[in-house]
């Protein structure tokens, strides 16, 4: 891990909405101690971290490290501090211009970093973060670097001193926040004057034996974490529809640490490679700050994070195609960056195997050249069609560069499904409109298609001749047609999305909008009322009624009801587009009634208590937004008879006595009861009994009825029938 950030060389982009951030490694214009602008400041050193004992944290760090064991690769020791910035650091006005100085120093570090965790510039600032004479600068940094989480972080710098430059307009100074919470206390070698500290067999990925790889190795990362001591591998990757989704995919266990890592805070950089075979070069790094998780699971070792923003489309950063067959290539690669090294490219020529590594199901490969080592864990493994099929899990150190050299990776084809949750799997992250596909090809961010998952349709739910309906949320570029389930009722453009009502239709038409883009195709419908259409409303009646009552707009309902008491069918709608109707009434018989205010229309139709077969049927005449036409309520039939058993005693205070009439049982119940419910007055049943082999008389206890009026129904095997019950206490 000697050279963690010496690739880093010349550029460094801590990402943000607006802006971009340089760092030079290789400054050559020294920074005197009057800093960036040439102010009249001192050497001064504001704060000083005390010196640690690196032979310990060293001897620490091996002492709980276990061979094959799979996690992050260390660098440096996190120190909690609580410096305010702007209050600590040297101030000076000229002009309109505040110009402050802060210098930092962590004593006897090999490398220095610090964490903000309140960030804020206001427009029109300036801030410049460098070394000892600012052998490496970073800036310079503007307001284009304020982001809703209020964090942003330096990069790592060679050397125990770091020295915080600003210039800022004195009228914003008081809204200026930039308050360290942490700084990285580096005890590891990672800055020396040459690359090629990993392992000697590795090699650079810009070989020309390895010039097929290069798309691929334009989708790899370095990961630095939260607090800018330990680093990972990881890889950009596609999804089946081509949609440019910053998702990477690296290891559950560069995540879930212990504490937990909080993906907001890492920092990812990408084509970092030597531009030479060899000897290994300076380079330039693109990096991006911030992620969230989408996804991770410990059974096959994957962690999928989406980065903040997306890459530039000219950056020559390409997304890596993947397999989900689950079938062992017969030879393939490994792309990461071991030991912090400038990417290297490792090779196999035999089949992997399938085998448990540290709980996870993994892929087992055997080197036939390179290897990978710590700072590789999540890197990708690419098959013979350079499409992933796993991420670094671990390795077996005792046998680096040697024969039989092998590494773990969790297998991509059991991340699809992983924990059978959309926080514990891949596919509806990389499938997003569940294509079915087995397999992507890599791509250049350039070729990919702008996000069309929130797609929607606007336009009228009310057709009365005309409307017109158009997508929201289209990007350029995404193909889209419109259509109608009902084209005799409703026809619509296919390009303009202008529907016309058609022949007089009244109904429902659904209007579906169908949405192309990156190879897939989706769609988003929008259900519309056309003409004089009334809405489903809902129905009510008493308890001893099953089934629907009404028959409106010659929709078939039905109802069985038998009691002897009145029954009261009722039927209520509601529906924004009918709140301007004007409703007048043909013909309301005795025992129905009508209402309708606000856009609710209530209708109810009592039926008297007598044996035989009673409806009622209300015409209302209605004028609306699309004109005048007829809706007739009905109330369908309802059969009344007197009831096949009889209760005694009733009234009753403690127990009755249900008994089948002989004179009344029809020939398919032979006189037996089958099953008893009693309700109350609004239908809650009180109690219920069955009876499978069925009975003819039965005593039920009333201790736990309060007084009042029952119904007590009574089923024999093909009706019910009901009587009421009367309790007194």
């Amino acid at each position: 891990m000697k050279n963690l950030l010496s690739f880093y060389v010349m550029l460094l982009i801590i990402e943000s909405t607006l802006g971009q951030v340089k760092t030079n490694f290789n400054n050559h214009e020294e920074v005197t101690v009057k800093g960036k602008f040439q102010k009249n400041f001192s050497a001064k050193i504001h704060r000083n971290i005390p010196p640690k004992d690196i032979p310990s944290l060293l001897a620490k760090e091996a002492s709980e490290s276990r061979p094959g064991e799979a996690k992050p690769f260390r660098i440096a020791q996190a120190e909690k501090v609580d410096i305010d910035v702007v209050k600590e650091a040297d101030w000076v006005n000229e002009g309109s211009f505040a110009f402050g100085k802060f210098t930092l120093v962590a004593t006897g570090a090999k490398s220095i970093s610090a964490n903000f965790d309140q960030f804020y510039l206001p427009k029109g600032s300036e801030l410049w973060v460098y070394n000892e004479k600012g052998e490496m600068i970073t800036g310079p940094v503007t307001e284009s670097e304020n982001n809703t989480n209020n964090f942003w972080g330096t990069w790592v710098y060679k050397g125990e001193k770091l020295t915080i430059d600003l210039k800022i307009p004195i009228a914003s100074k008081s809204s200026l926040m930039l308050h360290i919470s942490n700084v990285a206390y580096g005890y590891k070698e990672i800055y020396v004057t040459n690359f090629g500290e990993s392992a000697s067999c590795n090699v650079n990925v810009m070989c020309p034996a390895e010039a097929a790889w290069q798309n691929e190795a334009n989708s790899v990362s370095l990961i630095l974490d939260a607090n800018s001591i330990a680093l990972c591998s990881g890889a950009l990757i596609n999804n089946s529809c081509n949609i440019n989704i910053p998702y990477l995919l690296t290891a559950n266990h560069c995540f879930n640490t212990s504490p937990q890592q909080d993906v907001s805070k890492w920092k990812f950089t990408f084509q970092a490679y030597s531009p030479t075979c060899a000897p290994s070069q300076n380079v330039n790094g693109v990096t991006f700050n911030g992620s969230t998780l989408k996804a991770n699971n410990a059974g096959s070792d994957f962690c999928l994070v989406q980065l903040n923003q997306d890459p530039p489309v000219n950056s020559g950063i390409t997304f890596s195609g993947w397999s989900r067959s689950g079938n062992a290539p017969p030879s393939g690669v490994s792309i990461t960056h071991p030991e912090g090294d400038v990417m290297k490219i490792a090779t196999y020529n035999t089949a992997p195997t399938q085998q448990m590594f540290l709980g996870s199901n993994d892929w087992n490969v055997v080197w036939a050249a390179g290897t990978v080592q710590p700072g590789s864990s999540g890197g990708p493994l690419y098959d013979n069609n350079h499409r992933i099929i796993g991420q670094v899990h671990g390795g077996n150190p005792q046998t680096i560069c040697n024969p039989g050299d092998n590494a773990f990776f969790g297998r991509f084809d059991l991340s699809w499904t992983g924990g059978g949750t959309n926080s514990t799997r891949l596919s509806n992250w990389l499938d997003p409109f569940n294509s079915g596909a087995m397999t992507t090809n890599t791509i250049n961010i350039a070729n990919t298609v702008a996000d069309y998952k929130n797609v929607g349709i606007s336009g009228p739910s009310l057709v009365c001749t005309t409307g017109q309906y158009s997508p929201t949320n289209l990007p350029a570029g995404i193909g889209l047609t419109f259509s109608s389930s009902n084209p005799s009722g409703l026809s619509i453009n296919s390009s303009t999305g202008a529907a016309t009502r058609v022949n007089n239709f009244n109904g429902q038409v659904t209007v579906t909008a169908t949405v192309s883009g990156g190879g897939c195709v989706t769609s988003v419908s929008k259900m519309v009322s056309v003409g004089n259409y009334f809405p489903t409303g809902s129905s009510s009646y008493n308890s001893n009624c099953s089934g629907n009552i009404f028959t409106v707009l010659n929709t078939s309902l039905s109802a069985a009801c038998s009691a002897n008491t009145p029954i009261n069918f009722s039927y209520h709608i509601t529906d924004p587009n009918y709140s301007n109707f004007v409703f007048t009434p043909v013909s309301v018989p005795a025992g129905a009634t009508w209402s309708f205010s606000g856009g609710s229309l209530h209708v109810t139709v009592t039926t008297p208590s007598s044996q035989g077969s009673r409806s009622a049927t209300i015409a209302l005449n209605a004028t609306g937004p699309c004109g005048p036409y007829s809706v007739n309520f009905t109330s369908t039939a309802v059969n009344y008879s007197s009831p096949f058993f009889s209760i005694s005693p009733n009234p009753s205070a403690e127990t009755v006595t249900v008994t089948m009439d002989e004179n009344s049982a029809d020939e398919l119940s032979q006189n037996l009861m089958y099953a008893i419910k009693i309700t109350d007055q609004v239908g809650t049943v009180g109690r219920s009994f069955e009876y499978k082999a069925g009975v003819n008389s039965v005593k039920i206890s009333l201790q736990d009825f309060n007084p009042g009026l029952y119904l007590l129904s009574v089923f024999d095997g093909k009706m019910w029938s009901s009587e009421r019950l009367i309790v007194q206490k």
